[in-house]
């Protein structure tokens, strides 16, 4: 991730927030994966101080301090609301007046929302936001609207913009009946005095590209006019990845989700598109489909220029699917572009190949990003023996491995060939490749085993496919995955480590945590969950409707 900078000198910096990121992490988090950590890493900074809160989907300006003087300044500046705030909103609707002002005073509402406070409610805090329309789409259905709060209360645009009548586009918290790709909030300007230098000034972020259409009409919110749509919403994905593709270090990522980013076109919705460096992985999920429009080939090649774009029509499951069928789902030439059987990408710094045109699965899942740097970073603080089960080409091995060499990463897997792919993976990181580290085998077997010898790992990673099937045994991530933890608790200390995945559709986040917390009762390991991640939301936003991937990082007792 690497954030733009708007100004910065000795004592203030400003950036340009990216929409799907938030300001402060969960905490403990290892990842990279709010603005402040990001920021702190990419400036390597020792001292940063904040002062404005953007919500995760609201991008634009912010204000960061760089010394401790110059935070005691914008602090007194920010609480006498002598810092002038401006921003765009979309909204649905034609304001009766062109402009006017919002004093509504704002209340908890419960669940993390927030509501125009009912009369004598206690916790009312005042609220006052000026409004003016910029411009209209011609059918009356948008308004853009430049937006000035005089108070800075949690969520207070988007609730005085549904208090008016005219909500925000985007807005699943309080507009869920109308899907958009995006929160269509942005910061845009700062006017404010330098908090040292005491000079006047004046720093604006980009509006997104669609603000700009209003006037057109916007047909990338109205399921007419496709092939306009279609760019404009690619478009709209791309500025939302910009913050990964200006980052050298990582050149895999999703550039287009079609169950966010394309939420306004129901035939958009079963596409999804990876970039692997030079190369586009175009992926089907209606199996009634079997061939890429060109509409869609056109617009991916008009924004990203690629080398090739390689087509996927996913099955509801693969586990069954032969080499003839396989042919037709997964064609070995691309769509559009020159033939690439091999390309190495980066993920924050490590390098892995990928075989875009071999099969439905190409080397390595974007959406465990941020995990895999999750267990980069634990691992490299303790040194840790880990275990990484399903391990397909070995991505948490290397991750695990890369900065920890005394660290000892066993990786299991089914299939030979995949083991042999991760022994590629090692050594194009310059990794130390011995082939204990690889273990060849059915999971079940080899844990049982383990179990009965006693051995034991610091860190157990998860990963299973939703259902496999083996020697005769049926497995099902929404039945048997309770069972799995059982075993695999098994091998960890009282203060271990357990990462356990899940992408499978019909196991909801509460059900999986309650399948994980069984297996850990039933393997009588005494771990507490600390998180439950989604993907990354950067590029797998899940605006309206949970991410299907489920990431939980359990932890035992320490001695601490």
């Amino acid at each position: 991730m690497h954030i733009e900078i708007l100004y910065r000198d000795e004592q203030i910096v400003v950036i340009n927030k990216p929409t799907g990121v938030a300001t402060h992490a969960p905490q403990g988090d290892l990842a990279l994966t709010d603005v402040e950590r990001a920021l702190r890493a990419q400036l390597q900074l020792e001292y940063l101080a904040i002062h404005q809160r953007l919500d995760r989907d609201t991008s634009g300006v912010m204000l960061f301090a760089l010394d401790p003087a110059a935070n005691a300044n914008l602090a007194t500046a920010f609480a006498e609301h002598t810092i002038e705030k401006t921003y765009q909103a979309l909204v649905y609707g034609v304001p009766s007046q062109s402009q006017g002002m919002i004093d509504a005073a704002l209340a908890p509402a419960g669940d993390g929302m927030i509501q125009v406070a009912p009369a004598h409610d206690r916790r009312a805090q005042s609220a006052i936001t000026h409004y003016r329309v910029l411009t209209s789409s011609p059918d009356q259905r948008f308004s853009l609207v430049e937006l000035q709060p005089k108070t800075g209360r949690t969520h207070q645009l988007r609730v005085h913009c549904e208090f008016l009548g005219h909500p925000i586009v985007g807005d699943s918290l309080y507009d869920v009946a109308r899907a958009a790709p995006r929160l269509m909030l942005h910061a845009s300007e700062l006017r404010f005095t330098h908090p040292l230098t005491q000079q006047p000034l004046h720093v604006q972020a980009p509006a997104p590209a669609l603000f700009a259409r209003v006037a057109q009409g916007l047909p990338e919110l109205q399921q007419s006019n496709e092939l306009a749509a279609l760019n404009g919403l690619i478009e709209l994905a791309a500025e939302r990845r910009a913050v990964l593709a200006a980052d050298p270090a990582t050149t895999i990522f999703r550039v287009f989700h079609g169950p966010s980013d394309g939420l306004t076109h129901p035939w958009l919705q079963h596409w999804t598109v990876d970039k692997l460096d030079q190369v586009l992985v175009a992926s089907c999920y209606d199996e009634k489909v079997r061939q890429v429009p060109a509409s869609l080939i056109n617009a991916l090649v008009a924004q990203w220029q690629p080398q090739a774009i390689y087509a996927k029509y996913r099955p509801r499951t693969a586990a069954k699917v032969d080499d003839a069928t396989m042919a037709e789902l997964a064609p070995t030439r691309p769509v559009w572009g020159e033939p690439v059987e091999q390309v190495v990408v980066q993920e924050a710094g490590l390098s892995y190949e990928l075989r875009p045109n071999d099969g439905l699965s190409i080397g390595l899942y974007a959406d465990m990003r941020e995990t895999r740097q999750r267990v980069r970073n634990l691992v490299a603080k303790r040194q840790l023996r880990v275990l990484n089960t399903f391990a397909y080409t070995c991505g948490f091995g290397v991750a695990a491995f890369a900065d920890a060499p005394e660290a000892i990463v066993t990786n299991l897997d089914l299939s030979r060939r995949s083991l042999d792919w991760g022994k590629i993976n090692y050594g194009l990181n310059q990794l130390v490749v011995e082939d204990r580290q690889f273990v060849f085998g059915d999971v079940f077997d080899w844990l049982s085993r383990w179990v009965r010898q006693g051995r034991q790992f610091d860190l157990v990673i998860l990963d299973p496919p939703s259902f496999a099937r083996n020697r005769g045994k049926r497995w099902r991530a929404e039945e048997d995955y309770a069972d799995l933890v059982a075993l695999a608790v098994q091998l960890l200390p009282v203060d271990g480590h357990l990462i356990a995945c899940c992408n499978h559709v019909g196991l909801s986040r509460r059900q999986f945590r309650g399948q994980v917390e069984r297996g850990m009762q039933q393997g009588r390991w005494h771990g507490t969950i600390e998180a439950n991640y989604p993907a990354s939301p950067l590029d797998y936003p899940a605006a309206y409707g949970e991410s299907h991937l489920k990431i939980i990082l359990a932890s035992g007792q320490t001695n601490d």
